[in-house]
């Protein structure tokens, strides 16, 4: 087909320049009006003769490239992003997320709902121990224990008192443990016996004990002293260690506590860093609980004054009755 094409532009070519001796004798105005139609159709199929070349050599060339050993890489290349994208669809995490946590929250703990102005914190709380827990550093241990009950018991201490239920807050925390993979009797168990540590024990002999110069009596004590140095230094542990020192009856300020990290062997930045939050936190419950207080007296008085108005009014209908019997 291409040798027929371009014999038929040739001789339309040629009898451009070369016309028969047949040819009917035409008015020179003529004859350069078909002279310049057929160049016009001789070059329009010397054209497509070209391009249809030019595609052929194209797809030569692809195939070329395609046999050849770029050809095959940039195939292995394609089928390696494809199975990639595959993979990278149908792969799991396997590490648990802050909402997963919060479900598994409210799942355990499905009704009554925790008041509002409790839920921040707790949500605010649960985010930052679950992003604590999930960290390949983390170890758990039993000051981090102390410090997680510290700061639950500080911010739910009063909410009993406002619900006007008992165990309320504790099913509250029993559920926060089992949303983030722990067991709530271990974590109590394990506070309350670093809690106790703290308080019979002096300050020197602790610090003797997180140097490592001396050995804690309680195991559990002596691991959370000697891991956390190559452990995940979170705020639970920070709050657990706040805890001891007040247990000891040392004074938290930021110098005793990078007294403390030092014999820890961990950086003083982070705890330091805590301490100031810890120190806002308090103040803040502290607010709190004065707030609470305030509308536990506000609501006893309007009681006390509703018991009043009621007392009256049945003694002046007894009176009226009484009065009534008289005449």
């Amino acid at each position: 087909q291409a040798i027929f094409t371009q014999e038929a532009g040739l001789k339309a070519m040629a009898v451009v320049s070369f016309p028969h001796t047949n040819t009917a004798p035409m008015g020179g105005r003529a004859r350069s009006s078909r002279r310049c139609a057929l160049i016009f159709v001789g070059v329009a199929v010397l054209l497509s003769l070209a391009t249809d070349r030019g595609n052929r050599e194209d797809f030569q060339h692809t195939q070329a490239f395609a046999a050849g050993p770029f050809g095959t890489l940039f195939s292995q290349t394609r089928n390696a992003g494809l199975v990639a994208k595959q993979s990278v669809a149908d792969f799991k995490n396997p590490v648990r997320t802050v909402s997963d946590t919060i479900s598994a929250f409210y799942s355990e703990y499905p009704s009554p709902p925790v008041l509002p102005m409790y839920r921040s914190f707790l949500v605010d709380f649960m985010t930052n121990t679950h992003l604590t827990i999930v960290d390949v550093r983390f170890k758990y241990d039993a000051v981090f224990a102390l410090g997680a009950v510290t700061y639950f018991n500080g911010l739910m201490g009063s909410y009993d008192k406002l619900t006007g239920g008992i165990g309320a807050s504790e099913k509250i925390f029993n559920a926060f443990c089992k949303a983030l993979d722990m067991d709530p009797a271990q974590v109590t168990a394990d506070a309350e016996a670093v809690r106790a540590y703290a308080k019979a024990t002096p300050p020197g002999t602790i610090l003797t004990h997180m140097e490592g110069t001396a050995a804690a009596p309680d195991k559990r004590i002596a691991d959370a002293f000697s891991g956390i140095g190559s452990s995940l230094y979170g705020t639970s542990f920070s709050i657990g260690l706040f805890t001891v020192m007040e247990g000891c009856g040392v004074d938290v300020n930021k110098e005793n506590v990078e007294e403390w990290t030092k014999a820890l062997k961990v950086t003083s930045s982070k705890a330091t860093g805590d301490l100031a939050t810890y120190k806002q936190n308090k103040n803040k419950l502290r607010m709190a609980e004065e707030m609470i207080r305030e509308i536990e007296i506000r609501e006893k008085k309007k009681l006390a004054e509703r018991l009043e108005a009621k007392a009256k009014a049945l003694a002046a209908k007894a009176a009226e009755k009484a009065a009534a019997a008289v005449a």
